[in-house]
């Protein structure tokens, strides 16, 4: 008797990890998707379709539009770390495990270690493009619309945000390598 109840634990156990894991990597999933996705729909659909129809409020129209954004981005940021972490322990692995050198020398957690390498420059870049390049680019593009200062501002802010995707997307590959690879 005693066996099975052990038996009984451990598929119990397995379970719930099973469950940590699926939910921590289903929310972490939506928080990705709105991200990359905004970005993407950014670049593809908004920029091209303001370019010519909308120039005179671009700059209140992006400045709107890119608050919003990154308000609803910087709160996403640490809940992907969570839900991240809880992935993480719900696939088995210990704190312990995780603060440990052996584990980052590991394949995987040398793709983890990638990953997250990759995430403290979209912070980095981030915090850059959403709290001086943004604002500083749509309050010029209000207020002195075709000068150079605005144009260099406004191609540095896009640049800052084009090279932001392009971090997100090598975030987006570590993580199929490290559940795929």
């Amino acid at each position: 008797m005693h066996f099975f109840q052990l038996k009984l634990k451990e598929i119990i156990h397995q379970h719930k990890s099973i469950s940590v894991y699926t939910w921590s990597v289903f929310i972490h999933l939506i928080f990705v998707t709105f991200w990359i996705g905004g970005m993407l729909f950014t670049a593809a659909v908004l920029v091209p379709a303001t370019r010519k129809k909308l120039s005179s409020q671009r700059g209140l129209l992006f400045t709107e539009l890119g608050t919003r954004f990154s308000r609803l981005s910087w709160l996403i940021f640490p809940l992907l770390i969570l839900t991240g972490f809880t992935a993480l322990i719900g696939r088995g692995f210990t704190v312990e495990t995780i603060f440990s050198i052996d584990f980052w020398q590991t394949t995987y957690g040398s793709r983890l270690a990638g990953k997250l390498h990759l995430f403290g420059w979209v912070l980095a870049l981030s915090g850059i493009h959403d709290f001086w390049l943004g604002p500083k680019a749509a309050q010029l593009m209000d207020q002195e619309p075709d000068s150079a200062r605005t144009q260099r501002f406004r191609k540095v802010t896009s640049w800052a945000g084009r090279i932001n995707l392009l971090l997100g997307l090598g975030i987006l590959y570590y993580a199929v390598t490290l559940v795929r690879g």
